[in-house]
């Protein structure tokens, strides 16, 4: 059964992100973090949906990247939730 979930994220953009508009910079991160990953108690990540807000880009003292926080739609492939029928 596949389903959509809102989350919201903590990171670090790293610095190859920031050559490409941040809404792009920001999918292909998260691509490459939870795009065919298992989230614990949710299911397997088939894609990033949509972003719904970026917040932030506060770059701290000795960071190296900006930390934004992102709150973004998952599409999932739950198959504990067929099971549970």
């Amino acid at each position: 059964m596949f389903f959509l979930s809102l989350i919201e994220h903590k990171l670090h953009l790293p610095p190859a992100g920031l050559s490409l508009p941040l809404h792009e910079g920001m999918k292909k991160f998260l691509d490459g973090i939870f795009l065919d990953k298992v989230i614990l108690n949710l299911g397997l990540c088939v894609s990033i949906y949509d972003i719904r807000n970026i917040y932030g880009g506060f770059i701290r003292a000795g960071e190296g990247a900006p930390t934004y926080t992102v709150s973004y739609i998952v599409h999932l492939l739950s198959v504990w939730l067929l099971l549970l029928k």
